[in-house]
């Protein structure tokens, strides 16, 4: 047991930009500055970026001084979507909503950030940082659960204990649930809004489901839309809750492939351009995962996927990975960046994918293991209920020793 920023996240992965790059141009009218102090950081760089609609516009860097601080500053017309990160470790962000003539000040320690950070002068920022709290409050509770549940499992009163965990799983989730209700009703007006929306408890749990919960997506895009009408994230919700009603208003389209079904073949192209059949896996068990360079909770599942892949990988498994772009080199430069080993497939038409309306993937990350006869086994297991599923059907993991004598002379 144990987060989303999924496709409405302004939090994306990017690669690491050296050196000091020219500042943006501000106007002393529209200018807002970000003083940061970060313990450990010393000699580090840090940069802030807007987030554009497919990708990051550069706005400032300095150079962190020996007593962890720093300045940052850039121009803005209304309050927008940044990111803050340090060239020694980009995966790791910090999203602040700054508003013009703001001085927000932005504290942490090397060790702990993004999970805990500190910041004031922005209260949209400021909503930000509750949330990414809260959510970190929450899957610490889970994690602790499920490590107690893997501490029993052979204890004779293992169903006792199952009982107490479950009850305070379910308590635990409902908490959350009702910290982020209350954060929209009090933040009618506020961006943050949008990071709320776009969180997951663990990755295959987000805290709103659009697809139960569209009233409270839509009620959100109406206020953001009217309020900000010009702001790509406010606009990128609108689209996407526009999607929502139109699958609200006919159910029977783009239901998701169910366990027993025969998978429809995928025919898309990889990194190179070359076209990849899904049926050339055939006679293989295939994990179908639907991912996005752009979904946070999209990495946090690659980094669990790795680790199943190169696990089961002598076992007759493999992954066939479909990416909801629009940007193609932004695919692949999250294919180099988180080492993904496997095919990964786009047709660049994000939420359009042929693949996604096929399968009825409607978020992710979602997910089809396969079978050898090309039936689908499971539908969108944890990353632990995958590895349990795998050793059910392939076996314990084969270690093929390495064959030192290619690199003798």
């Amino acid at each position: 047991m144990r987060i989303n920023i999924r496709h409405l996240a302004p939090v994306m992965v990017c690669a690491v930009m050296v050196g000091c790059m020219p500042k943006t141009e501000t106007s002393t009218h529209t200018k807002f500055e970000v003083l940061g102090e970060f313990e450990g950081m010393a000699g580090d760089t840090a940069y802030i970026k807007l987030v554009k609609d497919n990708g990051y516009e550069f706005i400032d860097s300095a150079k962190v001084g020996d007593d962890g601080r720093f300045m940052l500053e850039g121009g803005i017309s209304g309050p927008d979507f940044y990111i803050l990160h340090f060239a020694s470790d980009n995966s790791r962000q910090i999203t602040l909503i700054p508003d013009t003539s703001q001085v927000l000040t932005v504290k942490g320690h090397v060790d702990d950030f993004p999970d805990s950070y500190e910041v004031e002068g922005s209260p949209e920022s400021e909503g930000v940082c509750r949330l990414i709290h809260k959510i970190r409050d929450t899957r610490f509770v889970l994690d602790s659960l499920g490590r107690i549940f893997r501490a029993n499992i052979d204890a004779p009163n293992l169903a006792g204990i199952k009982s107490v965990l479950d009850s305070v799983y379910s308590l635990t989730c409902k908490e959350q649930r009702n910290f982020s209700e209350n954060f929209l009703r009090d933040n009618p007006t506020s961006l943050a809004q949008i990071v709320c929306l776009s969180q997951y408890i663990a990755p295959k749990l987000p805290v709103f489901d659009p697809s139960k919960d569209y009233d409270i997506y839509n009620k959100v895009s109406e206020r953001l839309s009217a309020r900000y009408p010009d702001n790509i994230q406010a606009r990128k919700l609108v689209t996407y809750v526009d999607k929502l009603r139109i699958s609200q208003d006919n159910p029977t389209s783009g239901q998701q492939i169910a366990v027993g079904q025969t998978a429809p073949d995928i025919t898309l192209p990889n990194i190179k351009g070359d076209s990849v059949k899904l049926s050339s896996f055939k006679g293989k068990y295939v994990l179908l995962d639907f991912w996005a360079s752009w979904s946070d909770v999209s990495k946090i599942n690659n980094e669990n996927l790795n680790k199943l892949y190169w696990k089961f990988r002598n076992n007759n498994f493999t992954v066939y990975q479909v990416a909801l772009e629009e940007n193609a080199d932004a695919w692949k430069n999250a294919v180099k960046a988180q080492k993904i080993p496997w095919v990964s497939v786009s047709d660049l038409k994000l939420w359009r994918s042929s693949a996604a309306e096929l399968y009825g993937v409607r978020s992710l990350p979602s997910s089809f293991l396969i079978a050898p006869d090309m039936t689908v086994k499971a539908v969108n297991l944890s990353a632990e209920k995958l590895d349990e599923k795998l050793l059910e059907l392939v076996g314990k993991p084969i270690k093929r020793s390495l064959d030192t004598t290619m690199f003798k002379k």
